[in-house]
């Protein structure tokens, strides 16, 4: 559950010219249980472009454990947009791949790219970054070096134990509502 602003270029297929906009991002996602090494779920993302429109996107997510434990970590997004705006000159229904950097504390750099048209149509060709906080990745869901200084007595999907990974995670459940976002 993340929210940021940055900063996209599109490019226009009428007037063959990159457009840039201001961008407002806005995800959550659910997975599998945050204890794995690699988690991996789904996410809903939108990215507001002022002055474009916005686009909203449905996508699987594959995740370090750190970064679903809210340390250090990556995750990489994959799926299809619904662009309603810009009447097919920016492309429509593109797939985007979202790569993102998390950090302790829930801050992140989300960068992603859209090309293509799933629907055969005009195919899509931009990009964004955008610096990120990730709600569930600074709240219920952090553990690790950060608890030194504010203690997290109870994360989803408990604290990792030395020597504990996937086989012995799914038997307090494989699946919890905030495991990726």
């Amino acid at each position: 559950m993340a929210i940021g602003g940055g900063y996209a270029a599109q490019v226009n297929r009428d007037t063959s010219s990159r457009d840039f906009a201001g961008t407002l991002t806005y995800s959550m996602g659910v997975g599998t249980s945050p204890l794995s090494r690699l988690v991996v779920g789904g996410i809903l993302r939108g990215t507001t472009m002022f002055g474009f429109g916005t686009d909203l996107g449905l996508a699987v997510r594959a995740a370090t454990g750190g970064f679903a434990r809210g340390n250090w970590g990556v995750a990489l997004d994959a799926g299809a947009l619904w662009r309603s705006w810009g009447g097919s000159s920016y492309g429509d229904w593109p797939l985007q791949g979202v790569l993102t950097v998390g950090s302790p504390w829930g801050l992140q750099l989300a960068a992603g790219a859209q090309v293509w048209s799933v629907s055969g149509g005009v195919e899509a060709q931009g990009a964004f970054a955008a610096i990120e906080i990730d709600l569930l990745r600074l709240t219920v869901m952090r553990q690790g070096p950060g608890e030194q200084w504010w203690p997290n007595p109870a994360p989803a999907g408990g604290h990792q134990t030395a020597g504990q990974w996937p086989a012995s995670t799914c038997a307090a459940g494989c699946f919890s509502s905030a495991l990726i976002e």
